[in-house]
């Protein structure tokens, strides 16, 4: 098997790391094919990321303008062609472009044959108006389905995707990955719905201007985190308030798991530990307490080597679950932490193999295996 990946916006936040996950489980699943980037300006970051993979393992370099063709080669890089051929060149597009800069992409990956997976930022609705107004590829009946299918999130739906063989998908977001790892994990327990607030990492360097303790946004209502994940859970109601929050590593999760019945905090513990990509961090153990976040990532960005990179964790859920019961419900209280850079990387890597007609049986556990994610209850109770 063979199949040539493509990836816009290549050292972007999250599709970095999505190229070196790519090329491992690609390697471990026994497909064949290049790696392929498209180049825009040779600005520091990206002349780094470029110079990154090619000392790991090489990647094929396109510009999308021949004019910065002689640019790149000054500094070192091989240029294979232009924007055309870099679609030409790839099965698969990763579009890793920030909102609203997707349309040209997918006109050209479609136009191309290629499969295109979008990252949860994008507006498929928007795309769909461009692309008709425009009419440079076709919207056919099959595209128009693609369009409007829930989103992708492979632990889950991995499956129906497969069985319905679409040209184009949207992956989750990061949050929205959380909220669904989370949703995946208590449904079994009779979850009605989840509410609560995201505080949004908003003190990257970048924003270091806006990021006094005190520059926090709150979300005015519901986003778009819980009726994403909504349209993979049906039966599960959403209502995630996103609030932005001066922090640098993690978003962080509050929220309230509502359940059917009597559900104990230990049997929510349980199904979190269980649940592929997911790991509980009990508040105390052995007369420690693990009370402070920046604790708790230091013991596990710095315990857990990755092949891939260290700095990577999956959605960690706090074991200190408040509960309170009304009438006839369990209301749990959790808090849970997602990385930004990191935690939807499994789930691109698994369009990437829906893409090439990976089979389903088999396929969450060579992600996890291969990227060394893990599930379980820190620090020795991990498994993948």
């Amino acid at each position: 098997m063979k199949s040539n990946a493509g990836f816009v916006g290549f050292d972007g936040t999250e599709n970095k790391r999505t190229i070196l996950a790519l090329q491992k489980v690609k390697e471990a699943a026994g497909i064949g094919g290049d790696l392929n980037v498209l180049l825009r300006r040779p600005h520091g970051r990206a002349r780094s990321i470029v110079a990154k993979f090619n000392r790991l393992f090489g990647v094929r370099a396109f510009v999308s303008e021949s004019a910065d063709k002689e640019k790149w080669e000054k500094a070192g890089v091989k240029i294979e062609g232009g924007y055309e051929d870099f679609f030409e060149a790839s099965d698969f597009i990763m579009v890793g472009t920030p909102g609203d800069e997707e349309l040209p992409y997918v006109e050209a990956g479609l136009a191309h044959g290629c499969f295109i997976s979008l990252m949860g930022g994008a507006d498929r609705k928007d795309i769909q108006k461009a692309l008709e107004e425009s009419k440079k590829v076709k919207v056919t009946d099959d595209l128009k389905a693609d369009l409007s299918r829930e989103f992708f999130f492979g632990l889950e739906n991995y499956a129906m995707f497969l069985k319905a063989k679409p040209k184009l998908v949207q992956c989750t977001s990061c949050n929205t990955t959380g909220l669904s790892r989370l949703a995946l994990a208590a449904r079994p327990l009779g979850l009605t719905a989840i509410l609560g607030n995201i505080d949004r990492r908003h003190g990257d360097p970048h924003t270091v201007v806006r990021a006094s303790p005190s520059a926090i946004q709150f979300g005015k209502g519901a986003g778009h985190q819980g009726t994403d994940a909504q349209t993979v859970f049906k039966d599960v109601n959403f209502s995630i308030r996103a609030s932005k929050v001066p922090t640098t590593v993690p978003h962080t999760n509050f929220l309230n798991l509502i359940f059917r019945g009597d559900v104990a905090p230990s049997q929510l513990v349980e199904q979190f530990a269980n649940t592929r990509e997911v790991v509980v961090v009990p508040y105390q153990d052995e007369g420690k307490k693990h009370e402070w976040t920046s604790e708790i990532l230091e013991a596990f960005l710095s315990g857990l080597e990755r092949p891939i990179s260290p700095e990577i964790f999956e959605l960690i859920v706090s074991d200190a679950i408040i509960p309170f019961r009304l009438q006839d419900y369990t209301i749990l209280q959790t808090v849970s932490m997602v990385e930004q850079m990191s935690i939807a990387v499994p789930n691109h890597v698994e369009s990437y193999l829906l893409s090439a007609g990976y089979p389903a049986e088999g396929v969450h556990s060579l992600v996890d295996k291969t990227l060394g994610a893990l599930h379980g209850i820190w620090p020795d109770k991990l498994s993948v």
